[in-house]
């Protein structure tokens, strides 16, 4: 089976269980599975697939069909043009949070604040985004949730 052929199916199979943005998540999907771009994928999706990946591939599509979040899947979300891990344990960073890290990022340079304070930092998305783009600012962040923390500490 080629990359073609099986992200074909793939999107097939999501179409059928109803799957929102079924293309998406499995293009997302197989450039994880392969380690690829998603200009890779085009260039070469007449490649064939071997067994092993084939098979990590399904399994992925079989989750998404059970509603697990591609993110969990892939364990990777982009958020502030930073890559973060998530899983389970851990909410996944949304785009509309940006606005508000963008706001918070906006009014600390305008005031002058250095030191801010993260609670329930979960994935660290928010501390690690301040951190990056206010320049020598002291973020804590906190979790009750060492779970939580551990995934906060790992870097992608």
């Amino acid at each position: 089976m080629t990359i073609r052929q099986a992200m074909e199916r793939g999107i097939a199979m999501l179409k059928s269980e109803g799957i929102t943005a079924p293309k998406l998540k499995t293009r997302l999907l197989m450039q994880f599975v392969l380690n690829k771009t998603r200009q890779q994928l085009i260039v070469y999706d007449n490649q064939p697939l071997n067994k092993n990946l084939e098979a990590k591939f399904f399994k992925g599509i079989d989750l998404l069909k059970k509603q697990i979040p591609i993110e969990h899947i892939t364990h990777q979300k982009e958020f502030m043009k930073l890559n973060f891990f998530v899983d389970e344990n851990v909410l996944i960073p949304r785009q509309d949070t940006e606005i508000l890290v963008e706001e918070v990022i906006r009014i600390a340079k305008r005031i002058g604040a250095k030191r801010i304070l993260d609670l329930c930092t979960g994935s660290g998305a928010i501390a690690v985004s301040l951190a990056k783009y206010i320049d020598d600012s002291k973020i804590t962040a906190l979790d009750v949730s060492s779970k939580a923390l551990e995934i906060a500490r790992f870097e992608c």
